[in-house]
């Protein structure tokens, strides 16, 4: 064995780097052209879908004003929260209670889809929303053809904007008697008024 007594032992600073280099730096680099690749790959996804999901953050109302857009519409209201200035006509539970009992109109329900199928007024349709641009499409022969009968529109409760959103884009739409039930599917449950689930 052979021991100079000027030999430099390695200390741990230098064993740290030479574990450093050697395993961590390489993996550091892969980790970051994996994320790059992956990042670059969503991206490019992305463009293919019929609706790209949006890079920066965008709120109910603009998405929903994007949506009226491409159903073919004009946003009424542009830049206002629904609840600034004069709101949306409303109606009592008494009268939507006798607007569903004697069958004046259309009930849209403005919940997502699956608390429609969980439980809804009776007879109401599903107009999510969440997603108005498929369900406008899926109902708009019926809507189209009671395009100037009443329209009540309802979601889960009065601190719930969503109806409001619904009934402007409606009206951006050329629906001219759309009115809101305010209390919504939790003032009719509360009441004990019947409801229907769809399978």
């Amino acid at each position: 064995m052979c021991e100079h007594k000027n030999s430099v032992q390695p200390s741990r600073f230098s064993l740290r780097s030479l574990v450093y280099q050697s395993c961590l730096l390489p993996n550091l680099f892969a980790f970051w052209i994996m994320a790059t690749v992956s990042v670059c790959a969503g991206l490019l996804l992305n463009q293919f879908r019929d609706q790209p999901l949006p890079l920066v953050y965008q709120s109910k109302q603009e998405r929903l004003k994007q949506a009226v857009g491409r159903v073919g519409g004009g946003w009424m209201g542009d830049g206002e929260s629904p609840r600034a200035g004069v709101s949306a006509r409303a109606i009592s539970l008494d009268e939507f209670r006798v607007f569903v009992k004697e069958k004046h109109g259309l009930v849209l329900d403005v919940r997502p889809e699956i608390f429609h199928r969980l439980g809804h007024v009776p007879g109401a349709f599903s107009l999510p929303r969440e997603d108005f641009e498929k369900g406008y499409a899926r109902l708009k022969s019926q809507l189209e053809a009671n395009k100037n009968q009443p329209i009540v529109v309802y979601c889960r409760g009065d601190s719930c904007e969503d109806s409001e959103l619904a009934q402007k884009a409606l009206s951006s739409l050329g629906y001219t008697r759309v009115v809101v039930f305010r209390g919504g599917w939790t003032a009719w449950i509360h009441a004990g008024l019947p409801e229907e689930k769809t399978r």
